[in-house]
């Protein structure tokens, strides 16, 4: 009967040193998860995304070696978040969207849907628009030089000197 409570009292022991630990990692647990929640109150309604901010919710950012997948280049990052570790959002936690396609407003035809004909009367539009910004950006330039042309009377043109005259008379004379 002794032996048996010996061994009984040594289970007992082992088993209140384990319930004793969990204890110590559940309430370290909860100090970090209240921690975490009072850092989460507190930047509850931020307005920016600063430096300042994300110092104090992440804890490191691990990056791993890009995949190809399907022909796709993916790429794992785990993010480590102060007090709680790796956060990992449980498959089906985000709602994927469904994709949505691009709404057309305009009824014109698509360049990759055209015809070698129509393609080319496009391309041929394109040409005369082009002509067309490039030549009222001249005419606009003229414009303007002509403006500042007539704000000065030819009697100044002709007292300003000349650099090209000089530069070429001090290189004779030398």
């Amino acid at each position: 009967m002794l032996s048996g409570y010996d061994t009984e009292q040594t289970s007992l022991d082992s088993e209140i040193e384990k319930l004793q630990s969990e204890i110590d990692t559940y309430s370290a647990e909860s100090v970090r998860a209240d921690k975490f929640i009072e850092l989460v109150t507190r930047y509850k309604e931020f307005t920016e995304l600063n430096a300042i901010l994300l110092n104090e919710f992440i804890d490191k950012v691990v990056v791993h070696e890009a995949k190809r997948i399907d022909g796709k280049r993916t790429m794992q990052v785990d993010i480590y978040l102060n007090f709680i570790g790796n956060f990992v959002v449980p498959y089906g936690a985000i709602e994927e969207e469904p994709e949505v396609m691009p709404i057309r407003t305009s009824k014109k035809k698509l360049r990759k849907d055209m015809s070698p004909q129509e393609l080319e009367r496009e391309r041929e539009r394109d040409r005369i628009r082009y002509a067309k910004k490039t030549s009222a950006k001249l005419a606009d330039e003229e414009k303007r030089r002509a403006e500042l042309l007539s704000e000065t009377s030819y009697s100044e043109l002709l007292q300003k000197p000349d650099n090209a005259d000089t530069d070429y008379q001090n290189l004779k004379s030398a």
